[in-house]
């Protein structure tokens, strides 16, 4: 069964109005760079910009490339374990593994173990009994000189606190019951100062613990999550969304936070991508699409595109 296509044209839907992504107003294109990547087909993994080269952190190791197209398979190996659940970050020259995950949602074990690579060769265990929150399905960030975290859950409940610390180990919790509630998944970027935290709606903070909405739905009337979200050329993009229960390979783009504009992108429609910006441009690959009416089957991808001005 074929993937459906995305739409074309301006079409308004909420507060985002769908265009090109070669727009007038963004002069950017997308193109693809690998048919296949050498990472196996996957979703939720990583991919950073780091010291000049671009790295791809997966399941099954670790890869890395000058150009985009030519990639290095790394001799570190993937210390957290399961992708899905926890997320590697780096932070003050060096890569960081908070925590380790084995099993699924029903049955797993979790350890507060962190893991740092200096060199992105090996892995040092820096602590097996840090004080890091036993939960997953958030993502970490950094901010004035420390890694947060926001939320999450475990196998009972979700969480709306705000946690942080200033070396991975010791980690102390700075707010609880934000007005935002419970979240899980949510994606927090940083853009000209001040946090963003991306969901199906968006919140800012200047300070990591005070919070203002921005708009309560990023489109109206429509649920979207799944994505992944980058700050380039001065705008927030949201990367690989599940909208309404359908993937999309649409891409929204904000600079503000508020309004939202909605720009066809020629891969296929995914969610769980992995991106990061190098070298002046947005690098984009892996993510499933499927579980739906229309397309039961997941189908993952490992192909590689790339966002950047037109010449």
């Amino acid at each position: 069964m074929g993937l459906p296509a995305c739409s074309t044209g301006p079409v308004v839907t909420g507060n985002a109005q769908s265009t090109p992504a070669a727009s007038t107003s963004s002069k950017m294109v997308w193109s693809k760079v690998l048919d296949e990547a050498p990472w196996k087909k996957n979703y939720n993994f990583q991919m950073f910009a780091i010291g000049g080269k671009l790295w791809v952190f997966h399941p099954d190791g670790n890869w890395f490339s000058t150009d985009g197209r030519n990639w290095t398979k790394s001799s570190l190996s993937n210390a957290i374990n399961n992708l899905a659940f926890l997320d590697y970050l780096y932070f003050k020259d060096a890569m960081f593994g908070l925590g380790n995950f084995s099993g699924n949602i029903e049955r797993f074990t979790f350890k507060p173990e962190i893991y740092r690579s200096r060199d992105l060769v090996k892995w040092e265990t820096v602590s097996r009994s840090s004080g890091l929150p036993k939960r997953f399905f958030y993502h970490p960030f950094v901010f004035q000189d420390k890694i947060w975290i926001i939320g999450g859950e475990d196998k009972n409940k979700k969480y709306s606190d705000i946690w942080n610390s200033p070396d991975g180990v010791t980690w102390t919790k700075q707010k609880d019951d934000l007005p935002f509630g419970k979240r899980s998944g949510s994606q927090i970027v940083n853009l000209n100062g001040k946090l963003f935290l991306l969901d199906n709606d968006v919140w800012t903070s200047n300070d990591g613990l005070n919070w203002n909405q921005v708009t309560p739905e990023i489109i109206k009337g429509e649920q979207i999550f799944g994505y992944n979200a980058v700050v380039f050329d001065g705008k927030i993009w949201l990367l690989g969304c599940n909208r309404n229960g359908q993937f999309s390979s649409q891409v929204l783009v904000s600079g503000d936070g508020k309004n939202w504009e909605g720009q066809d992108a020629p891969w296929t429609p995914r969610g769980g991508i992995a991106a990061a910006v190098f070298n002046d441009k947005i690098y984009m690959t892996g993510g499933k699409y499927g579980g739906t009416p229309d397309q039961p089957n997941f189908i993952y991808s490992n192909d590689l595109w790339s966002l950047g001005r037109s010449e």
